[in-house]
């Protein structure tokens, strides 16, 4: 990929029919609400990614861009109802009541709440923006077709007790952000092709890095804190130990079942639907980053210092007990 500012990529008639478009729009002219949301974010490559599908449809879309954009938002929308319901913001008001308790106790920590409240306008921000782009709710989601506990509908899945504790709601908040990071990366290769589209996904993922990274400072802050809780905004290693996840204080069914969750999001998963490799990776490039001489970074460093990968197919495998309509 060249190096050339995205401006200049532009045909220059294109140019100006999307500049005009965008005046438009600022003096008054109907525009979708996504549209509007995606101008508002102040970044050029989604401003041109929605300008674009508003003069043009979703015809400068190919099939495969398209199905990342519909994927991608349909994990934004996950995150953002999740939020809500811990929030007690949701449309449905069984999901609020049952976040009750968790939301009394994060009431009670400084800064808590408008940490959580300012990552959902996020999530918000980028279901508008990937509706501008191009993206489509394929499966119909609303705020009734997720089951926070991972029960399928039934709610009383293994992650019941994250509308309980507040420590196991931040375990549980950190592995939802950090799969939508390693699923934004999985997906660029297949966005190459697409600058706009591209540089419109990886502001997101680098903002679902910061979520992941905020979370795990909070969770460093809340009482108790276990000495496998990470003190950085760092995965280090793989499987369910990158997330503190050894211990939710349930039963032993029910922590095999969320360890194995957690062992999906930081390991490639037992599946082995990816060839991508987990977070406990130190090969980059063909190059064992561990052996290179250095009197600056410590052990752990290989494997904090790069997010790996997550095929589409595992993420599947990752959410689904939290989706209640099937996706794929």
């Amino acid at each position: 990929m060249d190096n050339q500012p995205i401006l200049e990529t532009i045909d220059p008639e294109v140019a100006d029919r999307l500049a005009a478009r965008r005046q438009e729009i600022e003096q008054g002219s109907y525009a979708r609400p996504g549209i509007v949301a995606a101008l508002a974010l102040g970044s050029v490559p989604i401003a041109l990614a929605a300008l674009s599908t508003d003069l043009y449809g979703q015809s400068g879309i190919d099939a495969t861009v398209k199905g990342v954009l519909d994927f991608a938002l349909a994990l934004e929308i996950f995150e953002d109802e999740f939020y809500k319901a811990v929030l007690g913001t949701s449309a449905n008001a069984a999901s609020n009541a049952a976040f009750a308790t968790v939301r009394t106790a994060a009431a009670g920590v400084p800064g808590a709440v408008n940490t959580l409240m300012q990552i959902e306008k996020h999530e918000a921000a980028h279901r508008a923006t990937l509706l501008a782009t191009g993206a489509t709710n394929v499966f119909g989601l609303n705020e009734n077709s997720f089951d926070f506990t991972g029960g399928r509908g039934t709610g009383t899945g293994p992650f019941a007790r994250a509308t309980t504790s507040l420590a196991f709601l931040l375990q549980v908040a950190q592995g939802a952000e950090d799969t939508g990071v390693r699923a934004y990366k999985g997906q660029a290769g297949n966005l190459m092709g697409n600058k706009a589209v591209l540089e419109a996904a990886l502001r997101i993922h680098s903002v679902e890095a910061r979520h992941a990274a905020r979370i795990r400072r909070m969770r460093r802050l809340a009482a108790g804190a276990g000495a496998t809780v990470r003190y950085s905004g760092a995965v280090r290693g793989g499987g369910a130990d990158a997330a503190g996840a050894t211990d939710t204080g349930d039963t032993s069914a029910v922590q095999a079942q969320v360890t194995a969750t957690f062992n999906l999001i930081y390991g490639a998963g037992p599946s082995n639907t990816t060839t991508f490799p987990s977070e406990s990776n130190v090969v980059q490039a063909g190059v064992d980053v561990s052996t290179l001489p250095s009197a600056s970074f410590g052990a752990n460093a290989p494997t904090e210092a790069f997010d790996e990968a997550l095929g589409r197919a595992d993420v599947v495998a990752i959410v689904q007990p939290f989706f209640i309509p099937m996706i794929s």
